[in-house]
C-alpha cells in the first residue's frame, strides 16, 4: 500500500555513520534520476563517499539540518524516502501521488510537498510520516518555498503560468500571480525580499515581493532557466540555464544579468552554495558529475561523478 510507512535499519552501517558524524566539510545530496541513487558528496575532500538506492526516478531534495535528515522527492515510486543520518534509518512514505519539489519548515517540523499530476500540495508532519493537508493549486505544481515568517507557500504552477500563494495556518490560497512561461523554479532567502520564479519557456526570472505579493521585475536569463541559488554576500542570484548549458549572474541591487557563465557543463540542472568551502555546487543532468565553481572569482575548480542522472532540485548541501 502506498500509505503504508517502510523502514529500514542497517543501512548504511557502523562504518559510515561514524565517518559521516566525523566529517568537518559541507556535504552535497544528489538525486540521480536514472540511477534511482542519491549520492553523497563530501565537498570538504571534493569527494563521492557513498550512494544510498532511495525510490524510481528521485527529482526534489530538502534537508532537516538540525536533525541531519535528508528527505528525497521519488515521482515514479510515489512516495518520500526518509534518511535519517545519524540514527541509520532510511524510511519511506506517501505524500500525494507523483511527488516532485519538497520544502521542510523547521519551526514547524513539516514538509511541504508538490503533486505534479494531482495538482496539489501536500503537507507531511515529519515527526510521524503523516499526510495531514492536501491543498489544490493550479496546474502541474512544480517549485515550492515556504517564507516561514511571513506563513506564505509559494508554489509555480508550470502548466498554469501562475505562483499559488497559501496560507499556512488555514492552507488558503490567498492569491493567483501571473508570471511567465511555465514557471518551475521557486527560491529565496531571510536575507531577500523577493521570492524567485525561473520561467521555463519565456526564458526569464520573475521577482516577487514576498510582503505585497506583486510582480516587481521580470529579467531575462538564459534558455529554459531551472533552479536559483542566492549569494547572500553579494547579493546576487545564480540561475542553472538547462539549454544553454550556461549561469546567469543577476545583481539584484540593479535587477539585471551582469555575467553569463558559459558552456559549464551539459544540461545543468540543481544549483546550490556552501559557504564554508566557498563553493557554488552544480548539478549537470546530462554528464552525470557535478562541478564546483569558486565562490570567489566564479572559476570552474573541478567536476565530480555521481551515479546517473543528477537533479537535486531544492536545497542539498548540509553544512
Amino acid at each position: 500500500m502506498l500509505s503504508q510507512i517502510r523502514t529500514f535499519f542497517l543501512f548504511f552501517g557502523i562504518s559510515f555513520i561514524f565517518f559521516f558524524k566525523s566529517l568537518l566539510g559541507d556535504v552535497a545530496f544528489i538525486t540521480n534520476q536514472e540511477s534511482n541513487m542519491l549520492d553523497i558528496i563530501d565537498l570538504s575532500l571534493k569527494k563521492n563517499i557513498k550512494q544510498i538506492k532511495v525510490g524510481e526516478k528521485p527529482a526534489g531534495i530538502a534537508i532537516d539540518k538540525i536533525n541531519k535528515i535528508v528527505f528525497v522527492s521519488n515521482p515514479e515510486s510515489n512516495n518520500i524516502s526518509k534518511i535519517n543520518l545519524e540514527k541509520n534509518i532510511h524510511e519511506f512514505f506517501f505524500a500525494g501521488n507523483s511527488p516532485m519539489s519538497l520544502y521542510y519548515a523547521h519551526q514547524n517540523k513539516l514538509l511541504y510537498v508538490t503533486n505534479w499530476y494531482e495538482n496539489k500540495i501536500s503537507v507531511v508532519n515529519t515527526l510521524n510520516n503523516k499526510l495531514i493537508k492536501s491543498i489544490d493549486v493550479g496546474k502541474s505544481p512544480a517549485g515550492i518555498f515556504v517564507a516561514e515568517d511571513l506563513k506564505r507557500i509559494f508554489v509555480a504552477n508550470k502548466d498554469d503560468n501562475t505562483v499559488s500563494v497559501v496560507d499556512t495556518d488555514d492552507f488558503k490560497i490567498l492569491k493567483n500571480i501571473h508570471v511567465g512561461k511555465a514557471p518551475y523554479g521557486v527560491f529565496s532567502s531571510p536575507k531577500t525580499e523577493y521570492i524567485f520564479i525561473t520561467n521555463v519557456q519565456s526564458h526569464s526570472v520573475t521577482l516577487i515581493n514576498k510582503k505585497t505579493l506583486k510582480v516587481e521585475k521580470e529579467i531575462k536569463v538564459g534558455k529554459w532557466p531551472y533552479q536559483i541559488a542566492y549569494n547572500k554576500r553579494k547579493q546576487i542570484i545564480y540561475v542553472t540555464n538547462q539549454r544553454d548549458n550556461s549561469i546567469s549572474v543577476i545583481d539584484l541591487k540593479v535587477k539585471k544579468v551582469i555575467k553569463t557563465m558559459s558552456d559549464i557543463c551539459e544540461y545543468p540542472e540543481g544549483i546550490d552554495i556552501s559557504y564554508n568551502q566557498n563553493l557554488i555546487v552544480v548539478a549537470c543532468w546530462f554528464e552525470d558529475n557535478i562541478i564546483l565553481i569558486d565562490l570567489n572569482n566564479e572559476k570552474l575548480l573541478e567536476k565530480i561523478g555521481v551515479s546517473g542522472g543528477p537533479r537535486s532540485f531544492g536545497s542539498f548541501i548540509l553544512n
